[in-house]
C-alpha cells in the first residue's frame, strides 16, 4: 500500500490525486447543495402540490440535521474512525438523493432531506481532515487546502446555476440525482484515502450522550420552525419541548459519567465567541430567507426561469464571498466588532431598501441591492467565524468549528420559518407572492439580522487577528 505520508516531499501520485479528486468533489456536492434546491423550489412545490407553509421545509429539514450533526460528527470519528464515517456519509448521502429524486409527496421529500443532511454533516467534518492526512505537510497540502477555501466559496454559486439548469433543461428530479454519481465514485475510491488511526478510540455510551444532544437541538429547532406555521398549536409545541428537556438531562448525565465534554462549558464563557455565534446564526437567517423570497417571487411574479434565478443570485453569492476577503483583510486592522457590526448594518440596510421600494420590485432593483446585502452578510459571516475559533485549544478547535457551522445553518432554518409566515399571514400563495407580503417579509429578515448587529455591538471584542505569515 502506497504511504501517504510521503506526499509532501515528492511529486504527487495517482493515489493523492484519486484522493484529492474524491474528497473534494464530495465535498462539492456538500457546498451546493446548501443552494441548489433553491432554484427547484416552485417547480417541486407545483409537482407535488405543496402549501407555502410546507415548502420551506424543503431546505428547514436539511439545515436542522446538518447543523445538529456537525456538533456530533467529531464523536463519531473517534469511534468509527475518519474514512469510514466519510464513506457511511457518501452512503447516506447518495441514497437520500435517490429517495428525494423519486419522491412522491411532500413528507417523502422532507424526510429524505433530513437524511441528505445528515450524511452532507458526515462528509463536511471528515473530508478536509482526510486531505490533510492524505497529503502530509508541506507546499502541496498548502495548495490542496487553498483549492478547499474556492469550493466553499463557489460552492453556493454553483449549487445556484446547476440548479437551475437542471430545472429547466431535464427536470427537478435532477437537482437531487447529480449528486448520485459523485457518490458512487467517490465511495469506490475510499478505500485508497488513508487510514487514520481514531477509530476505536471513542467510547459508544459517549456517542449515546451526543445523540442525545442532536436529538434536544432537532427538536427545539423544529418546536421553533413550527411555531410560525399557520394554525399551530401549543399542545406538540409542549410535548417537543419535554422530550427535548429529557434528552438534554440524559446528555448531561452521560457527559458526568464518561467524564468527557463533547463542548467544554468553558469554551461557551467567552462573551466574544457567544456574540460571533449569534451573529453566524442571523447571518443565516437573512442569507436562507433572501433565497427563499427571490425564488418565490422572481419565478412567480417577474417571471424568471429557474436558469434565470440562479444568475440573478449570483450577485447575492460572488458578492459575499467578496466580502468575506474583504473583512479578513479589515478585522485584521480594525479588529472583530467593527467589522460584525458594519457588515449586518449594511446587510440589514439593504433588505430594508427592498422592503421601501414603491411599487413591484423588478429585476434591476434586486441586481442593485443584492450586492450590498451580500458583502455585508460576507464581512459579518467571516468576522463572527474568526470571533468563534479565535483562542479556542487544539482539543476545542473541532468543537469550536462545530458550533459555528450548526449556528449558521440553524438560523438559515429560523429565517426560512419566519418569512414562510409571513407570506402564509399575507394568504401570498404561489406562485405569485405579492402585495404586502414581500415587503413586509424583508422587513422581518432585516430586523431578525438587527439581532446580529446587537450581538456585535455588545458582546463581541475588539480583537485583532494576526497578520498573516509569507507563505501560508
Amino acid at each position: 500500500m502506497e504511504n501517504f505520508s510521503g506526499a509532501s516531499t515528492a511529486r504527487l501520485g495517482a493515489r493523492q490525486w484519486l484522493a484529492i479528486g474524491a474528497l473534494g468533489a464530495s465535498f462539492l456536492v456538500v457546498a451546493a447543495d446548501s443552494t441548489i434546491v433553491y432554484a427547484a423550489i416552485p417547480s417541486i412545490q407545483r409537482a407535488l402540490d405543496l402549501s407555502t407553509a410546507t415548502v420551506q421545509w424543503l431546505m428547514s429539514a436539511f439545515l436542522i440535521s446538518f447543523g445538529g450533526v456537525l456538533l456530533l460528527s467529531s464523536r463519531l470519528a473517534e469511534l468509527f474512525g475518519r474514512r469510514r464515517l466519510f464513506t457511511i456519509g457518501l452512503a447516506l448521502m447518495t441514497a437520500a438523493s435517490i429517495l428525494s429524486a423519486v419522491a412522491w409527496a411532500g413528507e417523502v421529500l422532507i424526510g429524505a432531506r433530513v437524511l441528505q443532511g445528515i450524511g452532507a454533516a458526515l462528509i463536511a467534518t471528515t473530508a478536509l481532515p482526510l486531505l490533510a492526512i492524505a497529503l502530509g505537510p508541506g507546499p502541496a497540502r498548502v495548495r490542496a487546502l487553498g483549492l478547499w477555501t474556492l469550493i466553499g466559496a463557489f460552492g453556493g454559486t454553483t449549487g445556484l446555476l446547476l440548479g437551475g439548469l437542471l430545472t429547466d433543461t431535464v427536470g427537478w428530479r435532477w437537482v437531487f440525482l447529480v449528486n448520485v454519481p459523485v457518490g458512487i465514485v467517490a465511495a469506490l475510491l475510499a478505500p485508497i484515502l488513508p487510514a487514520d488511526r481514531c477509530g476505536g478510540s471513542g467510547h459508544p455510551l459517549e456517542v449515546a450522550g451526543g445523540v442525545s444532544l442532536v436529538g434536544a437541538l432537532t427538536l427545539i429547532g423544529w418546536t421553533v420552525v413550527a411555531a410560525f406555521a399557520p394554525g399551530s398549536s401549543t399542545g406538540p409545541a409542549l410535548l417537543r419541548l419535554a422530550a427535548a428537556a429529557v434528552l438534554l438531562l440524559l446528555f448531561l448525565v452521560i457527559e458526568a459519567r464518561t467524564g468527557r465534554r463533547l463542548v467544554r462549558p468553558g469554551l461557551l464563557r467567552s462573551r466574544t465567541r457567544l456574540g460571533g455565534l449569534v451573529v453566524l446564526f442571523a447571518a443565516g437567517t437573512l442569507i436562507d430567507a433572501v433565497l427563499l423570497l427571490v425564488t418565490l417571487y422572481g419565478q412567480g411574479a417577474l417571471g424568471l426561469s429557474a436558469t434565470g434565478f440562479g444568475a440573478l443570485m449570483v450577485a447575492l453569492t460572488l458578492s459575499s464571498v467578496v466580502g468575506s476577503y474583504v473583512g479578513q483583510v479589515v478585522v485584521v486592522r480594525h479588529g472583530l466588532r467593527l467589522v460584525a457590526l458594519t457588515g449586518m448594518s449594511v446587510a440589514g440596510a439593504g433588505l430594508l431598501a427592498l422592503a421601501m421600494v414603491n411599487g413591484p420590485l423588478d429585476t434591476v432593483d434586486f441586481l442593485s441591492v443584492l450586492p450590498v446585502v451580500g458583502v455585508g452578510a460576507g464581512a459579518a459571516f467571516v468576522a463572527a467565524q474568526i470571533a468563534v475559533t479565535l483562542g479556542a485549544s487544539d482539543a476545542d478547535s473541532a468543537a469550536a468549528s462545530g458550533l459555528s457551522d450548526a449556528s449558521f445553518s440553524l438560523g438559515g432554518a429560523l429565517g426560512l420559518a419566519a418569512v414562510s409566515a409571513v407570506l402564509v399571514a399575507n394568504q401570498a400563495e404561489l406562485p405569485v407572492p405579492m402585495g404586502a407580503a414581500l415587503p413586509m417579509a424583508f422587513t422581518v429578515t432585516a430586523g431578525l439580522a438587527a439581532i446580529g448587529l446587537v450581538a456585535a455591538l455588545l458582546l463581541m471584542g475588539q480583537q485583532r487577528t494576526p497578520v498573516p505569515s509569507q507563505g501560508t
